[in-house]
């Protein structure tokens, strides 16, 4: 069965009714990126910005989908009840999930994952090498790191292996 954002938004509306909370302001996303994580719950300071769910969930089966959902619920349901607070997977995030009827436990079972599709499986398109340990990170796009070397600024940089500060970038 293939479920969509509206059935997330059936589910969170039926949770809000449950725990006494409005989840109706919170962003929900489908994340065709995501090779590695099946959700997240991104919140700014003092509310919850957005709920992203992989595309692979929603064509996931019943347990996987609504045990994903549920998770993300619990942590905009922590971070709506203590809106100052960070909690991540702490204790009270565990009690919300049990609330909400999800298993409170932070990854899930690596054999839902499907295998990564080939247009997830992207090259990697530059390589940072140190010029002093000749230690080398591969990274898929522009990072940070990258533009402050190409420009010229890697003084800002520090290599974690030798502490040098001089870097060159390689365009695979």
């Amino acid at each position: 069965m293939v479920h969509t954002l509206e059935d997330v938004r059936r589910e969170y509306d039926r949770l809000d009714a449950l725990c006494g909370v409005d989840t109706s302001g919170v962003a929900l996303k489908v994340s065709t990126r995501a090779a590695k994580r099946l959700g997240s719950c991104r919140c700014s300071p003092r509310r919850v910005e957005s709920v992203t769910i992989s595309d692979f969930v929603l064509a996931a089966d019943d347990a996987v989908f609504y045990d994903t959902i549920r998770h993300e619920y619990a942590h905009a349901l922590v971070k709506l009840r203590f809106p100052r607070e960070k909690h991540g997977h702490d204790a009270l995030w565990k009690a919300a999930c049990r609330e909400v009827g999800c298993a409170p436990e932070r990854c899930c079972d690596p054999s839902v994952l499907p295998p990564v599709p080939a247009r997830r499986q992207e090259a990697y398109h530059y390589r940072l090498r140190c010029l002093t340990c000749d230690a080398s990170w591969n990274y898929k796009r522009r990072a940070k790191v990258i533009h402050l070397v190409e420009s010229g600024r890697s003084r800002c940089c520090t290599c974690p292996h030798c502490k040098g500060r001089r870097f060159a970038v390689e365009h695979l």
